[in-house]
């Protein structure tokens, strides 16, 4: 269950299983990475293989593996928020702001002739839309579908669940210009990430309907605005296929069609090398690097990303609702460990992660992680009340063990839950392995915090402050998994949402990276960059951090 960056649509946290990932954080700060700089450095933002379109077939069929079908097509709703769904939905939806490859917005002429910031007190965004835009039916993509997505992603209406909240709440009015194609968002206070919020509309009759937005899309796909729509799905197969969309205003895509089929990450191998897929992602799996290298003609692609791994512990009672005991986690778990076995394997650089915001190499980045120390991991837990009896750390009589609920058939998410076990075994804290089926590990047991701890994968955003937001704060977040929130983080991101100077929005992200590695509701252990392998001849797709796919020239070179 992967979970790719939602670059363009939106601040928010991707949820993934290969990492098991997903979206949240984004780029930041020139300071210091936490290992080597220059080999982090040494990897491109995009890797793929460019072409121009005169250069790319016309037709063709791309083939690609996902963990599992859509439990949700809809992506502003939380069932929505896994990197397969974004992944499909890509194809079909876009904005006013797509992300180039230095991970900026920039405009979208295909959705608007302009986006702007037209004041700052009160801040206001005024967008002229391109009159051709349509959704598949035909109708026109205007105010109305602005100020429906604007009611579902609020707040205020309890019956939407949708990712998060970040940035709609902040909005106090959604008005129609001089046409139905004139925007004119208020907010009424600042919001600095303001262009995290155009990725893309939801069609007026599916934000206006809380039935349509919650359950609506759960077995159809979501209405196309791009270049694909949805020709058919089969359920029994695992297989979403889509085709070019008739009513797509923009350049004819150069692929007549994409299929995505749900393949377990154990099987995605053999399926490449079969020539049943035409990508895998290698991530940090070693056994499929190797499968890889030995396809005739496959491209290796490697370039920075913006997953990182970590864990998250289920701090709302039990012993991991002191802090103490959460931070003893941290220090016995060896994260540079997990790191390198992870990714040296696959031939890129081997670091930890030491930010709940930024990525390493990026503007604000710090490395604040509590340091690999099962002396401290000792005094930590002593603190928290705990003896060592024999092999076992005890309090009140009740030996301290832990539980890891883990996706089945998920290679890499569960060598990193073996080593968590290994390293708090070897310590004292047995941890029991607790698999379940990989279609259901977040709808069914993480977002219902049906869990002790889990691994997965957070996927980063353009927007990194103020899409991590929801991961922390506040409680009852649909992205805030740890049952806990810390009372002074509501009040910081405020500040820093609402700080349009750069600098000074960094210097409040400190300080609530300070906080958080106070509290560690998370414990992060490292990026991980984007390995894939792609058929000879696959162009314009690929490896990339940020890069939005312009779905109109993938396709494959002219031989």
């Amino acid at each position: 269950m992967k979970i790719r960056k939602a670059k363009a649509l939106g601040a928010l946290a991707l949820l993934s299983a290969a990492a098991l990932a997903i979206a949240g954080c984004a780029p930041g700060n020139t300071a210091a990475p936490s290992a080597d700089p220059e080999a982090q450095n040494s990897l491109p933002s995009t890797a793929w293989t460019r072409a121009a379109a005169a250069d790319v077939q016309d037709g063709g069929n791309l083939r690609l593996a996902v963990d599992s079908l859509p439990v949700n097509w809809n992506i502003y709703h939380i069932d929505g928020n896994e990197r397969n769904t974004n992944d499909i939905v890509a194809t079909m939806l876009g904005g006013p702001f797509k992300i180039n490859e230095s991970g900026e917005p920039v405009l979208d002429e295909n959705y608007a002739s302009s986006a702007e910031l037209v004041s700052e007190d009160p801040q206001v965004v005024e967008i002229t839309l391109n009159p051709d835009a349509v959704w598949e039916d035909g109708t026109p993509i205007t105010v109305a579908d602005y100020q429906a997505t604007w009611a579902a992603n609020n707040g205020t209406n309890p019956e939407y669940v949708p990712v998060s909240t970040t940035g709609w709440d902040q909005v106090s009015s959604v008005e129609q210009g001089e046409n139905e194609f004139d925007v004119k968002i208020t907010f009424s206070s600042v919001f600095a990430d303001w262009q995290s919020l155009l990725g893309g509309p939801l069609k007026a009759s599916i934000g206006n309907d809380p039935t349509a937005f919650n359950t609506g899309y759960t077995t159809q796909a979501m209405p196309s605005a791009g270049p694909f729509k949805v020709r058919s799905i089969d359920s029994t197969a695992g297989i979403a296929t889509l085709e070019r969309n008739p009513n797509w205003w923009g350049e004819t895509p150069k692929l007549e069609t994409i299929v995505f089929q749900a393949v377990s990450q154990d099987q995605q191998g053999s399926s490449f090398s079969n020539g049943e897929i035409d990508a895998v992602e290698i991530s940090a799996n070693a056994d499929l690097y190797q499968t890889a290298q030995n396809v005739q003609g496959a491209q290796i692609q490697a370039s920075n990303g913006l997953t990182w791994t970590h864990i998250t512990m289920r701090a709302s009672d039990g012993p991991l609702a002191d802090e103490n005991v959460r931070k003893a986690v941290a220090s016995i778990v060896n994260r540079e460990q997990i790191a390198n076995t992870a990714n040296s394997p696959v031939g890129v650089p081997a670091i930890t992660q030491g930010s709940y915001i930024f990525m390493p190499g990026q503007d604000g980045y710090t490395d604040g992680a509590l340091p690999y120390d099962p002396d401290a991991g000792a005094q930590y837990l002593e603190d928290a009340g705990y003896t060592k009896d024999g092999d076992s750390w005890v309090k009140d009589g009740t030996a301290l063990e832990f539980s890891v609920t883990v996706p089945a058939d998920t290679a890499t998410n569960i060598q990193r839950a073996e080593q968590i076990q290994a390293d708090l075994g070897e310590f004292g804290i047995p941890v029991e392995l607790v698999s379940v089926p990989v279609g259901g590990y977040f709808s069914d047991y993480i977002i219902p915090g049906d869990f002790e701890m889990v691994t997965f994968s957070w996927v980063g955003t353009a927007y990194p402050i103020s899409s991590t937001r929801s991961l922390f704060t506040p409680v009852d977040s649909e992205q805030n998994f740890t049952g806990i929130a810390d009372e002074r983080l509501a009040g910081l991101w405020e500040q820093a949402n609402n700080e349009l100077d750069p600098e000074a929005r960094l210097e409040i992200a400190k300080e609530i990276d300070s906080v958080l590695w106070e509290s560690v509701p998370i414990i992060p252990i490292a990026p991980l960059p984007n390995v894939w392998a792609v058929s000879e001849g696959l162009v314009n797709w690929g490896a990339t951090q940020f890069e939005t796919i312009d779905w109109t020239i993938v396709g494959f070179a002219n031989s």
